[in-house]
């Protein structure tokens, strides 16, 4: 009797081990058994917006399903109606993949809707609709040679030669210091009226042509400008008053020539040496937006005290370049300047 109870108790632990074997295992050479679903997928922000164009992201989980990525897009959310292969276009796995996507030939000024769209063998997820508006159409000067400079979030900025600076022809744009790390987002008023370090905003939350408002303390960093560029001094910019002709001439030949942005202009506006400003308002230090078509104020990193900082300003129907101080937790656009 006791031979056969060992017999069986054998005969079990090797069925045992069969059966663990056989649920660890496939075939040889093949890999562990693994459960496939339809993919998961979420729109993402965009990272990019010109008047034509602009570059979608999102997130893909492939769920051990080769699945392909791409976009949706259009004006009419009911039927988007355009797509476009996301980069990569095909994810594996059981990681979450970031994709992007450039698209080209928009309308300026257009809300268009976009989604993800992410299928694979098992079935086809789609993201969340989402949205961006196309910028306005910027009228640089079509008689200037301009170059280009690039920013750590990868914007792409119009550069001009007037006299001997050369200086970016539109706003700064960034959201990250160029070595990387985030500037601080402050969006509430309270918060932003007791800051004592960096920190940005977009006028009344909106993002458009006109940049970011920052302040100076992330002015005061020197992380803001591309490397090899800097936030001008003071001086720097009377340098350039002087080649256009003095403060009180200068604005005519800085200001873009066009209605669509400034609220009015000087009847002579040429925008003649390129600079192409723009009217992007400020924030103050209690946190308040005002003058966005009217006005455009421009940071310089000139020190005024231990509380206040030098700026520059251009004013919709006045010729001249207004020079005065303000408090360093007012937000200003910023103009950067190449490094000689």
């Amino acid at each position: 009797m006791g031979y056969y109870m060992k017999s069986y108790q054998s005969l079990l632990s090797i069925f045992i081990l069969f059966v663990l074997f056989s649920f660890t295992y496939c075939k040889k050479g093949e890999d562990p058994v693994t459960i496939k679903t339809a993919p998961q997928a979420s729109s993402g922000s965009v990272t990019w917006i010109r008047p034509a164009e602009a570059t979608l992201s999102g997130i893909v989980n492939a769920n051990n399903s080769n699945t392909t990525a791409s976009f949706e897009y259009g004006p009419d959310s009911a039927s988007l109606g355009l797509t476009v292969d996301a980069i990569p276009n095909m994810v594996s796995g059981i990681t979450d993949t970031t994709v992007s996507a450039g698209i080209t030939g928009l309308s300026s000024n257009t809300k268009y809707y976009y989604r993800i769209k992410a299928v694979n063998e098992i079935g086809t997820t789609y993201g969340s609709h989402k949205t961006f508006r196309t910028l306005y159409n910027v009228y640089f000067n079509p008689d200037v040679t301009y170059g280009t400079v690039n920013d750590y979030d990868g914007n792409v900025y119009k550069t001009v030669q007037i006299g001997t600076q050369t200086w970016m022809a539109e706003n700064l744009r960034t959201e990250t210091y160029n070595q990387g790390t985030a500037i601080p987002f402050v969006t509430d008023r309270t918060k932003w009226a007791a800051l004592t370090t960096s920190g940005y905003c977009w006028y009344n939350g909106s993002s458009d042509f006109y940049g970011p408002l920052y302040n100076w303390h992330a002015v005061d960093t020197g992380l803001l400008c591309p490397v090899g560029w800097h936030v001008p001094a003071d001086p720097e910019w009377t340098i350039l008053t002087d080649y256009l002709g003095g403060e009180t001439l200068a604005g005519i030949k800085l200001k873009e020539p066009e209605t669509l942005h400034w609220s009015s202009l000087n009847s002579n506006t040429t925008n003649e040496s390129g600079f192409t400003a723009l009217p992007g308002g400020y924030r103050n230090y209690q946190g308040t937006f005002a003058n966005i078509k009217q006005m455009g104020f421009w940071w310089t990193s000139t020190k005024d005290g231990s509380s206040y900082a030098v700026y520059r300003a251009l004013t919709c129907n006045y010729s001249n370049v207004d020079k005065n101080i303000s408090f360093m937790k007012s937000g200003f656009s910023v103009r950067c300047l190449k490094d000689n």
